[in-house]
Formats: structure tokens, C-alpha cells, sequence
């Protein structure tokens, strides 16, 4: 069978985040129909809220008057439709329009700045109202109002994420002082106007009132034309908030309104994601004649929300890796357990035949000579060693078979309280005679009560004194010492001097058949002991760790 390659984590999440992927696309795009239908169900609404009042209005005014009469007051409710449209919402574009019977266009929104007069009675009713005009071209024609015209497009959002990030932007607001309008065209010029500057903070896509800076540059422009006879004379009084037009007190608003939209801008689509609106109604004028008003509006969809979407998506995106890398890590978790139980099999089942090789090599070159009687004379000597090799290889499959039973067998604590340090000193007079060949000191003291299986617990510390005293140098030391004290750490500690420096790191001495002192190894003990010891104490509930430092080896027991 051909040896497998093991993975790394990447192997392991690479695989999960591209099977992953179209999941995320599937979602993002239910994300993006989801959002798609909310645009246009609020393109409609909008619509609705901003075309219908200005529809009654044209109805109001058509069934008083003829579209001539009307004329301007239709081409203010045009131009403020789309100034709405365009101004409150980001991406939008709109146009409002009316055509004749033959389907001729015959009004449409283009942007004017519009000057609305009103004239009242001693009870401040109104009494006439008329619309003026200046034009786009005369607008354009002069380079202030094009730094006018580009302060009011900084202040539109053209796409959500404009509306939704605060920024900063130079405006404008500029005040007519005086004008002159021609009655018979309702055509008006600008004579002395005041342009003041200051910076907003636009947040939401409006300006924030508390964010406004003082004017910080004020400047005035007199444009008059060269001939104004049969013009009526518009004067501000800023003082006094008073104005007149042609000697006659009069209120009413100046406006930058309309739009540069044409119809091919507003009904083209970029993608079939962009959604367009239009209402529409057909009037009769006073003389009979019949008006149809569309006003239309795009939100672009693909470009309005583009921004938008790629977080959107990036965020999934983010999501997913997210979730891939957790439940890899899970994943690669167990896979490197197994890899690890795979390596321990490995490792134990080498070591096993090189522990048991050496003693049965032994054994069958003893055998050979018994048999060949071969140095008669040393027969005791064989079958001693014979004897020998056999105990220590009965005891190193005795071990293997209770540490086999101790990995299987669950974590229970039934005993009953103990005193570690007590069972201690009573496991360490068994080994009193190996510590008297070797003069080593040991010591004990505090007290370690905690809950535990006396049996287990005798051979817990049966095996680390046995290994303390067989690894410990001449004349070296063994400690035994708690400390179960309020605020300190509750800990039970056997330590001792060994007599070589422990080359091997001190996690891996857990492991069965890893000893400290390799170059001793060949008849110094199985190797199982302290794996015996982790297992037993593992299923005690206690936690444990080798320490090796300062020339002292260490087993803590918590």
C-alpha cells in the first residue's frame, strides 16, 4: 500500500474555502435581488411622494388656464422635481417633461435659476404671482456662476457610500441684490449679486447645521447688461429684508433648480440591475388642449451601490474565511492527533522490539551455549541470566498491558482524602536502602490533602520515587514538598539532582519508553514508568507537568 502524504493546515483549508465560495457567491447574490428590490420599490415610492403634488398642481393650474399662461409656474414645478430627485437621493437621475398631443416635448426641467415673485394684499394674501428666468447658457456664460453650479453638484451623492461617509465641501449661497425682468418673456438679468463661501459638513448626504463654518470669503459681482429698457427693477434691501419689483413690495424665493438630464440619460440602462420609474398623467388645459407630464427617474443601480455591493462582498468573503479557518483548525486539530497517536503507535512498537530484541538475543545466545554444552562450568551463570532477562521482559509487557488498560479506562476520582506527603514518606521507606547505597538525602514536608484512589496514589509515587532514587547522582538530593496555602499555588512536588544533564525535552519524558539517560537505557528501567504515572493521575482529575531547571528535575502535581 503506498504511503499517504500528510496534510498541512493549508491542504486541510484550502480545499473547504474554494468548496465554500459558490455558497458565498449564492448568498451574495440573494444579498444583491434583496437590495435590488428594496432600490426599486423606493425609486417608486419616491416618485409617488415627490410627482404627485406637483400633478395636482399642474391640474389645479390647467383647469384655470391655457399651458401658455402657465407657462412658467409649470417649468418651476418641472425644475423642483428634479432638483428633489437629484438632490436627496444618491445616484439618482431624473428629467420631468411634457409633451403635446403629437408627442412634440414642450417643456421640459432643464436648470434656471427661477426667481418667484409674489404679490400680496394688506392681509398678506396673495394676490399675483409671477416666474422669472435666467438660463443655463446665460449661467454658464459667466465663471461665477460655474464655480456656483460646481459647488451644488459637490454637495450630490453619486453613489450610497457618498451619502453614508461625512465629508467636507465648499458652498455657496449667493444672494441677488438687484435684477432686471423682462415682462413679455419672463426672461431675467442679474445685476449685483453676493457670492459668500463656506465650508459644510455634509453627513447622510445633508448638511449638518452644527458643522457650518462663518463665511470665510465674501465676494460681489455686478453683472448688469448694457440695455434693460422695458425691464421692471428687482431690488433686495438685505438690511431690511425688504424687496420690490418695480417699486411694488414682493416675497417669494430665487432658486438654483432643474437638471442637465436628458430622456436617452435617465432611461438607458448600464446593467439589468438599474431600475427606472415614471409617472405619468395627461391634462386639459382651459382652451381644450391636451398635456401629457412624465417625470422619470433612474436610480442606477450599479453605479449608486457598486461601493457598497464590493464591501458587501468582501465582508462575506471575510465571513467565510473566518468560519473555513475555525472549522479547519478543528479539523487539522484531529488530524494531528491522529498523526500523533499514528507517531506514538510508531514509536511504542519501536521501541518495544528494540527493549525486548537485546534481552531475547541474550537469552538465545545462553540457550545455545546450554544446549551446545558449551563452558559447562558457567550453567548457573546462564540460566540466571536466562532467568533475569525473562523478568525484565515479563515486567516491561506487564507495564505495557497496564498502560494500555490505563489509557482506555475514563477519568473517576472515587477515593477518599489523602495526604500526599504522608503516603510519601511511607513509599520511601521501601526505597530506604537504595538511598543509603547512594547517600542521598531525601526530605518531606507540608501536606497535600486532596481526594484520590489510595492504590492508584501508592503507585503514583512508588514509581517517581523509584525512578527519583535510580536517576538521582551520588550523594544528591530528593525533595518531597507542598504548598496548600491561601493565595499561593496548591501544588505537590517531587524533585531530584540527577546525575546527567537531561538533553531530552521534559514534555516528551511522558512519553512510553523515552528515558532521560539514553546511554543507560539498556537494562535502567522500561521507560513506562512516568507514562504509567501521567495516565493514572490523568484519570485521577489531577494535571501534571515535568520542570527541568537549575540542575533539578521536577514532577508538579496539581
Amino acid at each position: 500500500m503506498a504511503k499517504y502524504k500528510r496534510k498541512n493546515f493549508i491542504k486541510v483549508f484550502l480545499p473547504r474555502f474554494l468548496i465554500s465560495i459558490p455558497i458565498v457567491i449564492v448568498i451574495f447574490l440573494i444579498t444583491l435581488s434583496y437590495i435590488n428590490h428594496l432600490s426599486d420599490e423606493k425609486l417608486d415610492d419616491n416618485n409617488f411622494i415627490y410627482s404627485d403634488p406637483r400633478m395636482n398642481s399642474l391640474e389645479t393650474l390647467l383647469e384655470e388656464n391655457s399651458f401658455d399662461e402657465s407657462k412658467d409656474m409649470i417649468k418651476l414645478l418641472l425644475c423642483l422635481y428634479q432638483t428633489s430627485m437629484t438632490g436627496y437621493f444618491p445616484g439618482y437621475t431624473s428629467i420631468a417633461y411634457i409633451e403635446d398631443e403629437e408627442g412634440n416635448i414642450v417643456l421640459d426641467s432643464e436648470k434656471s435659476f427661477i426667481f418667484l415673485f409674489i404679490k400680496r394684499d394688506e392681509n398678506f394674501e396673495a394676490t399675483e404671482r409671477s416666474v422669472y428666468y435666467c438660463d443655463y447658457e446665460y449661467l454658464t456664460s459667466h465663471p461665477e456662476f460655474s464655480d456656483l453650479l460646481q459647488f451644488e453638484k459637490d454637495l450630490y451623492n453619486d453613489t450610497f457610500l457618498d451619502m453614508i461617509i461625512p465629508r467636507t465641501v465648499t458652498d455657496c449661497y449667493p444672494t441677488v441684490l438687484d435684477g432686471y425682468a423682462d415682462p413679455e418673456t419672463h426672461k431675467f438679468c442679474i445685476g449685483n449679486i453676493k457670492f459668500p463661501y463656506c465650508e459644510a459638513k455634509v453627513i447622510g448626504g445633508t448638511e449638518s447645521e452644527n458643522m457650518l463654518y462663518e463665511p470665510f470669503k465674501t465676494e460681489y459681482y455686478d453683472l448688469t447688461p448694457e440695455d434693460v429698457s422695458g425691464y421692471l427693477k428687482y431690488t433686495y434691501d438685505e438690511a431690511n429684508l425688504y424687496k420690490t419689483l418695480d417699486g411694488e413690495e414682493v416675497s417669494g424665493l430665487t432658486i438654483l433648480c432643474g437638471g442637465t438630464s436628458d430622456i436617452s440619460d435617465v432611461t438607458s440602462k448600464d446593467t439589468y440591475l438599474d431600475n427606472l420609474s415614471r409617472a405619468e398623467r395627461t391634462y386639459t388645459d382651459i382652451n381644450g388642449d391636451k398635456y401629457t407630464v412624465h417625470f422619470l427617474v433612474s436610480d442606477n443601480f450599479t453605479r449608486t451601490y457598486m461601493s457598497v455591493l464590493i464591501i458587501i462582498a468582501l465582508v462575506y468573503l471575510f465571513i467565510d474565511a473566518g468560519i473555513c479557518l475555525v472549522i479547519s483548525a478543528l479539523s487539522y486539530s484531529k488530524l494531528k492527533g491522529f498523526y500523533r497517536n499514528e507517531d506514538y503507535r510508531k514509536a511504542l512498537m519501536s521501541s518495544m522490539a528494540h527493549d525486548l530484541k537485546t534481552p531475547l538475543t541474550v537469552m538465545s545466545g545462553y540457550a545455545e551455549n546450554l544446549k551446545e554444552n558449551v563452558q559447562t562450568e558457567k550453567r548457573e551463570h546462564y540460566a540466571d541470566a536466562i532467568l533475569e532477562n525473562t523478568v525484565y521482559m515479563n515486567g516491561i509487557i506487564s507495564d505495557i498491558l497496564g498502560l494500555s488498560k490505563l489509557e482506555e479506562e475514563s477519568a473517576k476520582n472515587n477515593g477518599t482524602k489523602l495526604d500526599f506527603c504522608e503516603i510519601a514518606k511511607t513509599q520511601a521507606e521501601r526505597i530506604k536502602p537504595l538511598l543509603e547505597e547512594k547517600n542521598i538525602t531525601l526530605s518531606v514536608e507540608g501536606s497535600y490533602l486532596r481526594k484520590a484512589d489510595k492504590a492508584s496514589l501508592e503507585r503514583v509515587l512508588d514509581n517517581l520515587l523509584s525512578n527519583a532514587a535510580k536517576y538521582t547522582k551520588e550523594g544528591g538530593k530528593i525533595n518531597i514538598y507542598a504548598k496548600d496555602k491561601p493565595f499561593s499555588k496548591h501544588i505537590f512536588v517531587v524533585e531530584n539532582t540527577p546525575f546527567d544533564k537531561i538533553d531530552i525535552k521534559a514534555k516528551k519524558l511522558w512519553e512510553p519508553f523515552v528515558k532521560g539517560d539514553q546511554s543507560r537505557s539498556e537494562k535502567n528501567g522500561t521507560g513506562l514508568g512516568l507514562s504509567i504515572v501521567k495516565n493514572i493521575l490523568n484519570n485521577q482529575g489531577f494535571r501534571s507537568k515535568i520542570k527541568i531547571k537549575d540542575g533539578w528535575f521536577k514532577v508538579i502535581i496539581k
